[in-house]
């Protein structure tokens, strides 16, 4: 790689890797601030805009699943612009419009207001004057009941990066080539955390540093931990700055609740002496417990008036998505525990008969929704006792709600305003988006209907998919496999494994495509739609 002479240069000759943002997608912010009291735009109909947007993939997913919304991207380097046009281009989006320019330009008169509006990875990786504008836009820009998502880097966990980020820019100086100057920042961590025979603190510090850049694509390491800006906030100062600038705390776009399964009793005990503290204060005390090193901050506009919680009422208008399973029952001799474990380890564990059923059919629908009222319903249909009419089923409701709300909060369940264009079962004609195939058309990662990336590192696994436009059944898929292995266009079966008669490949394949589209449903790649 040559010598990068500036900011610009940099992005456009090291390219930064282009994925989705799944906690900015927009159904995410408008229910936000849909449960603090807003009414967001529908996203059928809405204006979003995204600076820093790269290759702008994280709009074409987005421009592709709503044809009657308006999707703007803004970059400064101009390959990744050029490179997301000619993606656009390719899957024939219309309403996606990408601009290679500096985002201080932007103005009101020019671009007009926007419902959503994005700043991931963008905020602590320019200079102070660029922050003071992303702030200014937002405020300029933002529709009245608009949302504003600014991700950044929080105090006090990024002070652990901030250890070792010094030393590997005063160590990589010397160095232009990019890739030398990776390798070169690992090796120096790699040489600090094992310097001493019984590792301290600080080179314990230094060792998971180094295990963490272990496990970062290079560019990454490259553009956040050995750029000039690299600047981290408290959550309180950030939420100060915003102020200066008409904008108010809307909420975090993930769970950050505290949960007892992970933190001590004396913790809870100390936000409860905390007592009417503000949201900000509250939020920043659980930043010092836990560590917080990265925040996904929505903002609103100041004038607006929000709830000083999410709205339990609010709930029985939303719809509910959960990917856990149930993975325990045990009589306790006071009552029946159901265990419920999503797949990254979350765990939620309730002796409520109503919260265990209604947990156990959400579950049994993922990756599909169900409304919040249907949820209700099915839950108590089996029920011995269920609760009828009046004063009864509204405490149901109520019960329900609350217990939807805390899980959700905590991150072991989604709650949506509009559904998600996904279904849990292979059809007779099993489809994926267009997005998808041509995704895989061009390397081995792909877009989920749930606008979280998936890796295809089997070329069978891809072939598979790019199949999968709807007008194929079973048959015709596991034929055109057969003919692709058979007539060895490919080499589509891992560990080299040769195949020759027909009967024995189709055997084979029929299998691989079942257990291939099990897969894809459980992974939300599935569609109930072509186009």
């Amino acid at each position: 790689m040559e010598e990068l002479t500036g900011p610009t240069d940099a992005y456009n000759e090291v390219l930064y890797p282009a994925h989705c943002i799944p906690q900015a997608h927009p159904n995410r912010l408008a229910t936000i601030a849909y449960l603090r009291g807003l009414n967001p735009a529908s996203l059928d109909r809405c204006r979003i805009l995204e600076l820093g947007c790269n290759f702008g993939i994280n709009l074409a997913a987005l421009a592709g699943e709503f044809p009657d919304s308006e999707f703007v991207g803004v970059d400064l380097a101009g390959i990744p612009i050029s490179a997301g046009k000619e993606f656009a281009a390719g899957l024939g989006l219309r309403n996606l419009y990408l601009h290679a320019r500096d985002l201080v330009t932007i103005t009101r008169a020019e671009f007009g207001r926007f419902d959503y509006l994005i700043a991931h990875g963008l905020y602590s990786w320019v200079p102070a004057p660029v922050r003071v504008r992303i702030l200014e836009i937002c405020q300029e820009l933002l529709a009245p009941d608009g949302v504003a998502y600014i991700s950044y880097n929080a105090y006090p966990g990024n002070h652990l990066r901030e250890l070792v980020r010094g030393m590997m820019r005063f160590h990589t100086a010397q160095f232009s080539n990019p890739v030398d100057r990776v390798g070169q920042a690992r090796g120096l961590l790699k040489l600090v955390a094992g310097a001493r025979r019984e590792p301290d603190y600080y080179h314990t510090a230094v060792k998971h540093q180094f295990e963490r850049l272990l496990k970062v694509a290079d560019p990454v390491v490259f553009h956040d931990d050995l750029s000039d800006q690299n600047q981290s906030f408290y959550f309180y100062e950030f939420v100060s700055d915003a102020a200066r600038y008409g904008l108010r705390y809307l909420g975090e776009a993930g769970a950050n609740e505290l949960t007892s399964q992970e933190y001590d009793a004396s913790v809870f005990q100390m936000l409860e002496n905390l007592g009417h503290a503000s949201e900000v204060v509250r939020e920043q005390y659980k930043d010092f417990v836990r560590g917080c090193a990265f925040r996904k901050t929505l903002l609103c506009r100041e004038e607006k008036s929000i709830a000083p919680a999410p709205l339990t009422e609010r709930i029985p208008h939303l719809l509910a998505m959960c990917d856990a399973t149930l993975a325990e029952q045990r009589d306790t001799g006071q009552g029946r525990v159901s265990v419920f474990r999503r797949r990254d380890g979350g765990v939620v564990e309730t002796a409520h008969p109503l919260i265990s059923a209604a947990l156990a059919v959400l579950c049994s629908e993922w990756p599909g929704s169900v409304s919040v009222p249907t949820l209700l319903h099915r839950a108590v249909a089996g029920l011995a006792g269920a609760p009828g009419n009046g004063g009864e089923a509204m405490a149901a409701e109520e019960t329900l709600s609350a217990a939807l709300l805390h899980a959700y909060r905590t991150g072991f369940l989604t709650l949506h305003l509009h559904p998600y264009r996904v279904v849990n079962r292979a059809g007779e004609r099993p489809a994926v988006s267009r997005l998808v195939r041509h995704q895989l058309e061009r390397g081995d990662l792909a877009t989920n209907q749930l606008h979280a990336s998936i890796r295809f590192p089997d070329p069978l696994s891809r072939r598979l998919v790019q199949l999968l436009d709807g007008t194929r059944d079973r048959q015709a898929l596991i034929a055109e496999l057969t003919r692709v292995v058979l007539q060895g266009e490919a080499d589509l079966f891992e560990n080299q494994v040769r195949l020759t008669a027909p009967d024995t490949v189709q055997a084979v394949l029929a299998k691989r495509v079942e257990d291939g589209l099990a897969s894809l449903a459980r992974e939300a790649m599935l569609v109930g739609y072509t186009d």
